[in-house]
């Protein structure tokens, strides 16, 4: 007895799988649609397959153009997944604002997928309904690492948030305050080592802004063997792609921690998000880092956003000196979460205390509310 249909398509649909946009050409006109049903069939030679429904004008153009091309799409790409996929009405050219190249065949390849494969046809099977394409790989790309976008039982997604296990907070604030006021803070400074929190590592300081910068920071490690740099303007919404290159260049040259400083409170969690998960990708092994502002209260939202994105070290200050998120408050977060640190938040606390009664320090760096205690 043949199987229910519609039986069978749910059980097809509990099968996770990613989302490529597959492309051709006829008549020197692009075309493209997004497709699931794609796979890698051999190394050696490279081959690949992809199956078409009989009957869809794609499939009828690749079957006479004989080529291909697939492009496989990163989590923030989910709009370009439903308009190639005809769920966006009222676009008449699906590759409007698409940027995309060409390469051995003439398919259309996009710029900023994950990935994207070049591809000639030298098998067709018949496959019941569906036609299978298989596919001698001309050329590839990777032109983005990043997360995959994902489609499983009928909606779009990505994969689920691995909090870390471990995170290390510093703090970075209480030399800061030692060279503003000159007050000899080296106890409190001892103290909040013993804390296990790391009291203002070494580091090189760089502006994403700045590509000389860049290069500079590169060659002064191989001098002086500093390990940590710290980028400026990380979160700035408009440099997306020169963070990324100035980030992978410090990872290249050496670094193997790069902190991402918002310093001009330009974070909130969606650019983090964005930010951070193709940095981290991007540098592994270095750690990523931020050094984040507690701007508009979003200060835990933007850690939050930033463990969920990679990051395991996190430069702070004692009760939130200088506009940075406090170094209790991501203590307490990471608590909360079950994520190891190896500091004390009440030791921590207690090094805030004794610096807002010794300093007469303004409310920013008084005592946290009692809950947090």
């Amino acid at each position: 007895m043949a199987v229910n249909p519609d039986t069978f398509r749910d059980a097809l649909a509990q099968w996770p799988s990613g989302v490529t946009v597959v492309t051709t050409l006829a008549d020197g006109k692009w075309h493209g649609m997004t497709a699931s049903s794609f796979s890698s069939v051999s190394a050696d030679p490279p081959l690949v397959s992809v199956c078409l429904l009989k009957g869809i004008y794609t499939h009828d153009l690749i079957a006479t153009s004989g080529v291909f091309g697939i492009n496989i799409l990163a989590a923030d790409q989910t709009e370009l997944g439903k308009r190639f996929a005809g769920m966006i009405p009222d676009i008449t050219d699906r590759f409007d604002g698409v940027d995309c190249h060409t390469s051995e065949t003439g398919v259309p390849l996009f710029d900023h997928a994950l990935a994207w494969i070049d591809c000639r046809v030298i098998f067709e099977y018949e496959g019941g309904d569906h036609t299978i394409f298989v596919g001698e790989v001309l050329d590839a790309g990777n032109p983005r690492k990043s997360a995959p976008l994902l489609y499983h039982s009928r909606s779009w997604g990505q994969f689920a948030d691995q909090l870390p296990e471990k995170a290390a907070v510093a703090d970075v604030g209480i030399t800061r305050l030692e060279t503003e006021t000159g007050v000899d803070l080296s106890a409190d400074k001892t103290a909040l080592a013993a804390a296990g929190v790391a009291v203002s590592p070494a580091e090189v300081v760089v502006d994403s802004r700045d590509p000389a910068t860049v290069e500079a920071a590169i060659a002064a490690q191989a001098k002086v063997g500093i390990d940590r740099v710290v980028l400026l303007h990380a979160f700035d919404p408009d440099r997306h792609d020169a963070v990324l290159f100035a980030a992978s260049n410090l990872a290249r040259g050496g670094f193997t921690e790069v902190v991402l400083d918002d310093t001009a409170a330009d974070a909130n969690p969606l650019i983090v998000r964005q930010r951070l998960v193709d940095v981290s990708v991007r540098i592994k092994p270095s750690v990523t880092g931020v050094c984040l502002r507690d701007h508009a209260g979003l200060g835990l939202a933007n850690a939050l956003a930033a463990l969920k994105s990679g990051v395991t070290q996190f430069d702070t200050a004692l009760g939130g000196m200088g506009g940075l998120i406090a170094t209790e408050d991501v203590l307490y977060l990471m608590e909360l979460l079950n994520i190891s640190t190896g500091a004390s938040r009440a030791e921590a606390v207690e090094v805030a205390h004794s610096l807002a009664r010794n300093l007469q320090l303004p409310r920013a760096v008084e005592p946290r509310p009692t809950w947090m205690l």
